[in-house]
């Protein structure tokens, strides 16, 4: 555990949740969901079958550019990428994972605008793009990973319509809860019950998933960006503007995993002048990702720096006022 120890946490008056990877475990759930619906599209849409091939690595180091905090957006670039290889006959796993190593050392926080740009450098990749569609409305990346995600009866409700591709149980079924109930209440407590969630999921998933611990948070002020319009999501800051301007708030405490948070918090600060907003970046259990987005906090300069979201309320009460 890492804080700044020139702040008086004490004068924040409200804490601001990020729910992926934070209140939730998603490695089984949206990682899969991820995969899956590359493996799907490469196979059935592209004659494609890519055995080995070390997806999950992949999605990491995405999430740590600053500009996939939309894992329908982390899909479509795989997908796009692998595709062009293919074409440019790069065929060998290794020789792939090279050019992806490379490729995201050159992306930004732009996110799939970014990878296309590096891609059309390199040459032609209009067809493909045509061919999956993607953001607009209805296009397969998008139709598939909602449908593996959610299941048919969740998609149903989510997106009134039926399912074409998929029919079994939802991966959405495999989230974990992380947070504690005790950890919500201290902070409830803490906060006088100024409980907020700005997600990038929907307001159905973070129901089915949180279920009765949604009941600690300000229901009405908490933004799910999967239900918003796209151009408001993470790092844009409208999320912060909305939940400030509605509760009048002076400031608070922005708790997230992903280099798009640390962002977001970052450009509400200077668009704001001031410290209204710190941040607590949340890395995750020990392994070499958790390690490099620690890293990747400290050198970016988070207010805090915690493995668990259950370490908040001991950081909390005992950093020196």
């Amino acid at each position: 555990m890492q804080y700044k120890e020139n702040i008086n946490y004490d004068t924040y008056e409200a804490i601001i949740f990020d729910i992926d990877g934070v209140l939730i475990d998603v490695i089984k759930s949206y990682n899969q969901t991820i995969i899956k619906t590359i493996e799907h599209i490469l196979t059935n849409n592209f004659n494609i079958n890519l055995i080995d091939f070390p997806i999950e690595q992949l999605i990491t180091k995405f999430r740590h550019t600053g500009g996939f905090n939309n894992d329908i957006d982390t899909t479509y670039s795989m997908i796009l990428t692998i595709v062009y290889c293919k074409l440019i006959n790069k065929n060998d796993i290794n020789e792939i994972f090279d050019f992806f190593t490379e490729l995201l050392d050159k992306i930004d926080d732009k996110g799939i605008l970014s990878v296309e740009k590096e891609l059309e450098r390199l040459g032609r990749i209009e067809n493909i793009k045509n061919q999956l569609g993607y953001p607009k409305d209805d296009n397969i990346i998008s139709t598939v990973f909602n449908e593996f995600f959610y299941g048919p009866d969740l998609f149903r409700k989510q997106f009134n319509k039926d399912p074409k591709y998929y029919f079994d149980k939802p991966l959405i079924n495999n989230d974990k809860l992380i947070i504690k109930e005790k950890t919500i209440k201290d902070l409830s407590k803490k906060f006088n019950g100024k409980l907020i969630l700005i997600s990038g999921r929907s307001k159905i998933a973070a129901n089915f998933t949180l279920q009765k611990l949604l009941n600690y948070f300000i229901k009405d002020a908490c933004i799910f960006l999967e239900d918003e319009k796209r151009e408001y999501s993470k790092p844009n800051t409208y999320a912060i503007h909305r939940v400030f301007n509605q509760l009048k708030l002076k400031n608070a405490i922005y708790v997230g995993d992903s280099i798009e948070d640390l962002l977001m918090a970052k450009k509400f600060r200077d668009e704001t002048n001031g410290e209204k907003i710190i941040f607590c970046g949340v890395y995750g259990k020990n392994t070499n990702s958790s390690k490099n987005l620690k890293r990747l906090f400290e050198l970016k300069g988070a207010d805090i720096i915690v493995e668990n979201v259950n370490d908040i309320p001991n950081i909390l009460n005992n950093t020196k006022k």
